[in-house]
């Protein structure tokens, strides 16, 4: 869009007018405009930097993309992408896609709220509240262009999404006069990292798990030549389908999940568990070999969307690279089951190696460190026992290798980390300090 935000940062005092003006304008419950600080604990040696931010209304806005639904659309009259609350599902997908913190969850409605850029008041020639708020003149509202002076700092997300925002500010800010500085600097550490993204996990990974299970036991039995039992697996699908529903916000909308099939990964996931579902339903019931064949290829499919719908937020090695891809555990899951020693190693290996990856990458290795470690010697043991063919392959072993398997997934949820403003702010504090400390 040609207008947008144009901020200085030198001018920023960090008195939320903007953020007061938003609320008293739309009534929200929640501010829809935040104020983010670099160095917030006035560390002496990091210059502090005020940044107020809402919805920066991108010319490539990932959140309009991913919404299932197609509640969030862009305004035909001013080019602002605003939310339509009576389409929102409340997945709260377009949160872990947005690396600005923009979209908020409102409690009450059950459902996202963000900054529409009070695009009544913008059509007929006023300015959005906060930028009229704003007593430094940090916060303005006006024709931006490429060619505009842009400051982007290195704690600033760029998923390269067009934001219609431009820094206007010089270079950072005075840092923080402090005496006796060495006394006050022994006492000050960064502020804690918030763990937004862990939110609903047990939901999303019962669900995941389950229909991870489902895929593998309808191959396992196309391989034997046998169906599933009845009485095991449709209850397994009813149960992934209701659990599935859980972290909606408004449940009674999950049919208008597949609406933005075109673009959202979401909703891709979901009519591919539709179909899924039709399918197993029809061949195990019918007792139809070429179903079962359809529902094998489309358990598969479904897989490989529902890790998509990660990789659409994540793009990091340590996602595309996880060992607790349901696509990859469902392989190995099957080669298990069905004894094939070959298959299962290769599957195994790749998995341990994944597994070596993202605990060499880690900056903190004591992160969940006995869960990883359980999570290997699990992996180890019970396939030293399939593979040397020397012991049997008792119950306990089965729930042994399956109990590792919900391990690894649920460590997939823990090392899931899309890119956030929040975060992104606080490593760099970590980062610069520890530099300014060595220097």
């Amino acid at each position: 869009m040609d207008y947008g935000f144009i901020f200085d940062h030198n001018r920023c005092v960090d008195c939320k007018a903007c953020s007061a003006a938003c609320i008293l304008e739309n009534g929200w419950q929640n501010s829809m405009r935040s104020v983010f600080i670099f160095n917030a604990a006035r560390l002496p040696e990091l210059p502090v930097v005020n940044l107020s931010m809402a919805c920066n209304h991108c010319g490539k806005a990932i959140c309009l993309d991913g919404c299932p639904s197609g509640a969030i659309y862009r305004h035909d009259l001013t080019g602002a992408v605003v939310v339509d609350e009576t389409k929102c599902l409340g997945c709260k997908y377009c949160q872990w896609n947005c690396p600005y913190d923009a979209p908020e969850f409102d409690n009450g409605k059950r459902t996202i709220s963000k900054c529409h850029l009070c695009y009544n008041g913008f059509a007929e020639g006023r300015a959005p509240a906060c930028a009229s708020a704003c007593p430094t003149g940090a916060l303005s509202f006006g024709k931006i262009s490429d060619k505009a002076k842009r400051k982007i700092f290195s704690w600033f997300p760029d998923k390269k999404l067009e934001p219609s925002l431009r820094f206007t500010g010089k270079d950072y800010g005075n840092r923080p006069s402090v005496v006796p500085g060495e006394l006050f600097h022994s006492q000050m550490k960064p502020a804690a990292q918030r763990d937004r993204h862990l939110k609903g996990i047990w939901v999303l990974v019962l669900f995941s798990f389950i229909v991870t299970l489902s895929v593998s036991y309808v191959i396992t039995s196309l391989f034997e030549g046998t169906f599933p039992d009845q009485w095991i697996f449709f209850p397994a699908i009813v149960v992934a389908g209701l659990i599935s529903l859980l972290h909606l916000g408004h449940p009674e909308r999950a049919w208008k999940a597949p609406l933005n099939i075109k673009t959202s990964p979401l909703s891709r996931e979901i009519t591919a568990f539709i179909i899924y579902a039709i399918l197993s339903f029809i061949a195990v019931l019918l007792r139809i070999p070429a179903v079962l064949l359809a529902a094998s290829a489309a358990g598969l499919i479904l897989l490989i969307l529902i890790d998509a719908v990660y990789y659409f937020s994540d793009r990091s090695r340590r996602i595309i690279l996880h060992g607790g891809q349901t696509f990859l555990s469902a392989l190995l899951m099957v080669s298990f089951l069905t004894r094939n020693v070959l298959p299962f190693t290769f599957i195994a290996l790749l998995k341990l190696s994944a597994s070596f990856y993202n605990m060499a990458s880690l900056k903190n290795t004591g992160a969940y460190f006995g869960l990883r470690f359980m999570r290997f010697a699990i992996l180890l043991i019970t396939g030293v026992i399939l593979v040397s063919g020397r012991f049997v392959i008792s119950e306990v072993v089965i729930i042994s290798f399956f109990t590792g398997e919900l391990i690894d997934r649920i460590l997939y949820y823990v090392d899931f980390n899309p890119v956030n403003i929040n975060d992104m702010i606080l490593n760099n504090e970590i980062t610069y300090s520890n530099e300014t400390k060595r220097n």
